[in-house]
């Protein structure tokens, strides 16, 4: 297994301590230092040339998204996963079109989600999709069809028919680039819109299933929480 180097970038100081203290080598995985900010995550790069870039969105000085910006001017293979809060899903959407290879909701993911995004991004190190490779540009429109459809049934026959690929075709590009199989996607994306709308509007819990394409209220109940670990209801509840 390739031993891979990680930055963690976060301005909170609990967040970075509570990272610090992952256990990364037992899971092949070198934890090379923080920053505190885009600017000082930019210089750390230069030195020490890390694989995979965990940060924050919402930073001072330069955020998380300019930060993924200039991380893949440099080059396309760094792998960048996301750690955002329940009100940031707008930046998550972009970032996903800027080649994000994941997200992790602070104060929902647990450590497995962590492991797991981080042995999908070293997947992708070394086949990142640059400029030239075909089809990047259907799976970034096909992400955005998905977000646009999120209320409704979407299946992987549809989008592909949306960006002019055949479904399996479109099935082996779709993970090739983001690094997740079409359908387990796509129910990432409904879970956590649902969790931004538990935390930010007053829906009622079966009306924000319905919102994000679940009609049928026990299994999406049972769908949250195997994804977060808590019921819905809970959720709304908790302070995460």
């Amino acid at each position: 297994m390739r031993w891979c180097k990680v930055l963690v970038v976060e301005d909170e100081v609990p967040m970075r301590e509570q990272l610090r203290l992952f256990p990364w080598r037992t899971h092949a995985f070198e934890w090379i230092g923080e920053a505190k900010n885009g600017l000082e995550a930019l210089t750390i790069y230069e030195e020490k040339k890390p694989d995979i870039v965990l940060t924050d969105i919402a930073m001072p000085f330069m955020d998380g998204l300019e930060l993924m910006r200039q991380l893949k001017s440099v080059s396309s293979d760094v792998q960048i996963i996301l750690l955002t809060c329940h009100n940031q899903f707008d930046y998550v959407r972009e970032a996903l079109l800027l080649g994000a290879c994941d997200y992790l909701m602070k104060g929902a993911y647990r450590d497995e989600d962590l492991v797991e995004a981080l042995n999908r991004a070293r997947g992708r190190l070394g086949k990142t999709a640059g400029p030239e490779e075909p089809h990047r540009y259907e799976v970034q429109q096909a992400i955005q069809y998905i977000e646009e459809h999120l209320h409704l049934p979407i299946s992987l026959n549809e989008a592909a028919s949306h960006v002019g690929l055949s479904p399996n075709y479109f099935g082996i590009v779709f993970r090739r680039d983001t690094g997740s199989y079409f359908q387990d996607y796509v129910k990432k994306l409904r879970m956590d819109q649902a969790a931004f709308l538990l935390k930010n509007s007053s829906l009622k819990i079966y009306e924000i299933a319905e919102r994000v394409g679940i009609l049928n209220y026990r299994y999406f109940t049972d769908v949250f929480t195997k994804h977060f670990g808590t019921t819905p209801r809970d959720y709304r509840g908790s302070g995460a």
